[in-house]
C-alpha cells in the first residue's frame, strides 16, 4: 500500500504543470493555432460556418466522401504499420497546398456561379480531407505530452476555432472560402515556429495515469480501443439526431442561437483550461461526459417545449457536439502517445467516428419521418436511449479501474510478481545515482522484458552501447526517458539545468533523435533487440 501511494505521489508530481510563463507555454501556441485553423476550415467549407447545425453541405454527401477517403488512410496504416517522418512531412506539405488551392477555386465558383454543383462538392470534400490531415499532423506533434497540457491545447483550439467560425458565419461564402485559403497557407508559419520551439512533450512530459488513471499498456489493448469507439458511436448518433430534428434536415441557426453556441463553448473551455492549468488529472473524463449529456438533455427539453423554435434546442446540441470534438482530440492524443499503432490510425478513426456517426443520426431522423407522422417523441426517446448506452459503456468500461497485470502477463499467464525482471522499480530510481550505467560500450548487458520503467532503463543501457554515450549521458537519458523534466533531472543528479540541457543536446546529436517522444519510439521499436 505504501509503495502504491508513493507511486501515485510521484505520478502527480511528474504530471504537475510548470509555473505559467511565456517560454514554457509558448510551445503550445503552434498546436493550438494549427488545430484551430484546420478545424475552422472544415467548419466554413463543409459545415457552412455553423449557420446550420448540419454535418456537411450537399445533404452530408461531402462528409460521407471524406470519411471514405480517410477510411482508406486507416487501412494504409494497417498495411504499412507506421509512416516515416519524411512521409508525414510530405503528407502535410501536400495537404496545405491542396486545401489552399481548392479553397481558392471555391472563391472562383462563388463569384462566377457557373460551376456545376458536383464540382463544388468535390472541392469542398478535398478541403475537408486536407484540413483533417493538417489537424492529424498537430495531434501527432503532441505525442507524449501530458494530459493537462493536452486539455489546454484542445479547449483553447476549440474556443479559437468557434470564435473565428462565428465571425465568418456573417460573411458571404466567397469571403469565408478566401479565409480558408489564408488559413491553409498560414499553417506553414506555425509548422516552422513549432520546429524552432521544439516539441511540447519535452516541456510537458506525459504520465499515462493522468489521462484515465490507467497504465500505458491499456492503450494498446484492442478491447479498450473498441470500448472507446463504442462509447463515441452512441453519443454521436443522438447528436446527429438533434442537429437534424425532426425531419432529417439541418437546422438553420439564427444569430442568437449561434451566439449561444459560442457562449456555451467559451464557458466550458474556460473551466477545463483552468482545470488543466491546475493539474486536475481526472477532470477531463467523468465531468466532461456529464457536461455533454446535460447539454443533450437540455436540447431535447427545449425541442419539446418550443417545437416551433428549434434553433434554441439545436444550440445546446451543437455545443455538446463541439465539446465532444475537444474530448475526442484529447482521447486521440492519449492513444497516439501510448498506443502501438501509427498516429494516423487513431486520428483518422476518431474523425470518422465523430462525423460519420453524426451523419448516421441525421439520416435516422429522415427514416423515422417516413414511418411516424409525428416523430418528435420517438426521436427524443431514441436520443435518450443512445445517451444512456454511451454513458454506461464509458463509465463502466472506458473509465473503469485497469487490471494490475500488464497485457503480456495476462496473455502469457505470468503472475505480476513473476513478470518483473532482475531490475526493480526502486533499482530504476537508484540506477543513475549508483553509477552502474557508466559501462564501457563493449560491456554485455541483459535486457529483461519487464514493466515499462524497467524496460526503459535497460533499453537506455543498450542505446548507450550502440551510440557510444558517456556514463553521465546515460544517467541523464535514463531519467529523461522515464518522463522527468529537465528540472527534475537536474535535481536528481545534482547538476545545473544548463548542464542537463547540454547533455540532452549531445544525446540528440549522437543518436540523431530530436525529442523525448522519438527516444521513446526508438526504445519501443529497438529496445528489446
Amino acid at each position: 500500500m505504501a509503495e502504491r501511494q508513493k507511486a501515485a505521489t510521484n505520478a502527480r508530481e511528474d504530471a504537475a504543470m510548470p509555473p505559467f510563463d511565456a517560454q514554457s507555454y509558448g510551445v503550445l501556441v503552434p498546436p493550438i493555432a494549427g488545430i484551430a485553423l484546420a478545424t475552422t476550415m472544415v467548419n466554413v467549407v463543409l459545415q457552412e460556418g455553423h449557420r446550420t447545425a448540419g454535418v456537411s453541405s450537399h445533404g452530408g454527401a461531402t462528409m460521407l466522401a471524406a470519411c471514405v477517403v480517410l477510411l482508406l488512410l486507416v487501412a494504409a496504416t494497417v498495411v504499412f504499420k507506421r509512416f516515416e517522418k519524411r512521409a508525414v512531412h510530405l503528407i502535410t506539405f501536400i495537404a496545405v497546398h491542396v486545401s489552399g488551392l481548392a479553397a481558392l477555386l471555391l472563391v472562383f465558383t462563388d463569384v462566377t456561379q457557373a460551376v456545376p454543383a458536383m464540382l463544388t462538392a468535390a472541392l469542398e470534400c478535398v478541403v475537408g480531407i486536407a484540413a483533417a490531415l493538417l489537424s492529424f499532423y498537430w495531434m501527432r506533434k503532441l505525442r507524449g505530452t501530458s494530459a493537462q497540457a493536452v486539455v489546454v491545447v484542445a479547449f483553447c483550439a476549440l474556443v479559437v476555432s468557434e470564435f473565428v467560425t462565428f465571425v465568418l458565419s456573417f460573411c458571404p461564402p466567397a469571403a469565408a472560402h478566401g479565409a480558408a485559403f489564408l488559413f491553409a497557407f498560414t499553417q506553414f508559419l506555425f509548422v516552422r515556429a513549432s520546429r524552432r520551439m521544439g516539441v511540447a512533450s519535452d516541456v510537458f512530459p506525459a504520465v499515462s495515469e493522468s489521462y484515465f488513471g490507467t497504465d500505458a499498456h491499456r492503450f494498446s489493448n484492442r478491447s479498450f480501443l473498441a470500448v472507446a469507439a463504442l462509447g463515441f458511436w452512441f453519443i454521436s448518433i443522438p447528436m446527429g439526431m438533434g442537429r437534424a430534428f425532426p425531419a432529417g434536415n439541418a437546422i438553420y441557426l439564427s444569430p442568437v442561437p449561434r451566439f449561444m453556441v459560442l457562449l456555451f463553448v467559451g464557458i466550458v473551455a474556460a473551466v477545463w483550461v483552468r482545470n488543466g492549468l491546475a493539474s486536475r488529472m481526472r477532470a477531463i473524463t467523468t465531468s466532461i461526459w456529464v457536461v455533454m449529456e446535460t447539454l443533450l438533455a437540455l436540447g431535447a427539453i427545449f425541442f419539446a417545449i418550443w417545437p416551433k423554435s428549434i434553433g434554441v434546442g439545436a444550440s445546446f446540441i451543437m455545443a455538446a457536439a463541439l465539446v465532444l470534438q475537444a474530448f475526442i482530440w484529447y482521447l486521440t492524443i492519449a492513444f497516439i502517445s501510448f498506443g502501438r499503432r501509427d498516429p494516423y490510425y487513431y486520428a483518422a478513426g476518431a474523425w470518422i467516428t465523430m462525423h460519420g456517426f453524426t451523419l448516421v443520426g441525421m439520416k435516422l431522423d429522415r427514416a423515422l419521418t417516413g414511418v411516424f407522422a409525428d416523430n418528435t417523441a420517438v426521436i427524443i426517446a431514441i436520443m435518450g436511449l443512445c445517451v444512456l448506452i454511451s454513458a454506461q459503456v464509458v463509465f463502466t468500461q472506458l473509465l473503469a479501474a485497469p487490471s494490475q497485470m500488464s497485457e503480456n502477463a495476462r496473455t502469457e499467464g505470468v503472475a505480476p510478481e513473476q513478470e518483473r525482471g532482475p531490475i526493480t522499480r526502486d533499482d530504476v530510481r537508484r540506477i543513475p545515482l549508483m553509477g552502474v550505467l557508466a559501462l564501457a560500450p563493449q560491456a554485455e548487458v541483459s535486457l529483461p522484458s519487464a514493466n515499462p520503467d524497467t524496460r526503459i532503463a535497460t533499453s537506455v543501457i543498450a542505446m548507450g552501447q550502440r551510440f557510444g554515450l558517456t556514463g553521465r549521458e546515460i544517467e541523464v537519458l535514463t531519467l529523461y526517458a522515464l518522463g522527468h523534466t529537465q528540472a527534475r533531472v537536474s535535481e536528481e543528479l545534482q547538476l545545473s539545468q544548463n548542464t542537463v540541457h547540454t547533455h540532452i543536446k549531445r544525446i540528440y546529436d549522437k543518436t540523431d533523435l530530436h525529442s523525448r517522444q522519438e527516444i521513446l519510439d526508438y526504445i519501443n521499436e529497438y529496445g528489446n533487440r
